[in-house]
């Protein structure tokens, strides 16, 4: 395992960061810790969007959830940097929920056709996460590498951070102003995101353990390189 990112996430980091600055997000000159969080927070979201564009044949009660991982991890980088750490929260969240979808509707096609079909039926978080306890690939994984626990302790903590904020004036001019940048809240949100593309890398490369080995070797790193040895370790165990 190369102990540093892939090229391409270098090549990605560099367009992304130009971006930051033309657009204001990020002073010209950032901080070296600045930009350090930056490339974590980047590189963890850039694993997760990676789904999307190599994992194919997927059915779409499957498919659906890996584009709104993607959809949600492009935009948590731009939103904690611009302070809405309540948004960050929700899109770090929405990650987690929807990886734990795709595992779950993947084996049940005909309760994805009712979800869409009734308003009122749906599946809570607490089912999405009893779930992989019967599930033949992670009853096994789930003690080599807590996968499952991690990302509902997350999820839990995430919940607790969104529902924990108050507006606390009326004019709302003078409330968003109050909305700023700061660099140890950021950090925060790196080691969530980092948190997120850990567990639910490791659950997309369990579930699809056969389309993941033949993915290109630097695409393979990327995700690898989002999770920790014991991680990596339970995955060779598959083989």
């Amino acid at each position: 395992m190369a102990k540093s990112p892939a090229a391409s996430v270098n090549s990605d980091f560099d367009g992304v960061l130009a971006f930051l600055k033309s657009h204001g997000i990020i002073s010209e000159s950032p901080s070296g810790s600045l930009v350090g969080l930056v490339r974590k927070m980047h590189r963890a979201t850039y694993s997760l969007i990676l789904w999307k564009f190599r994992l194919k044949r997927l059915p779409d009660h499957g498919k659906v959830f890996v584009e709104e991982i993607a959809s949600d991890a492009l935009q948590i980088l731009p939103q904690s940097l611009m302070g809405y750490g309540k948004t960050t929260s929700l899109l770090t969240r929405g990650v987690v929920e929807n990886a734990m979808r795709h595992l779950y509707f993947l084996d049940h096609r005909i309760e994805f056709e009712r979800m869409n079909r009734e308003q009122k039926w749906y599946l809570s978080a607490e089912e999405l996460f009893q779930y992989p306890a019967w599930h033949p690939i992670f009853i096994d994984l789930e003690p080599k590498f807590d996968a499952v626990n991690r990302l509902k302790t997350l999820y839990g903590n995430l919940s607790a951070s969104v529902h924990g904020r108050r507006v606390m004036d009326l004019e709302t001019r003078t409330a968003l102003s109050k909305i700023t940048f700061e660099e140890s809240a950021f950090k925060k949100h790196v080691t969530n995101a980092e948190a997120c593309a850990a567990g639910v890398n490791f659950i997309l490369a369990a579930l699809h353990s056969p389309q993941f080995d033949g993915f290109q070797q630097e695409d393979r790193q990327i995700i690898l390189y989002s999770m920790p040895p014991k991680a990596r370790k339970a995955l060779r165990g598959l083989h």
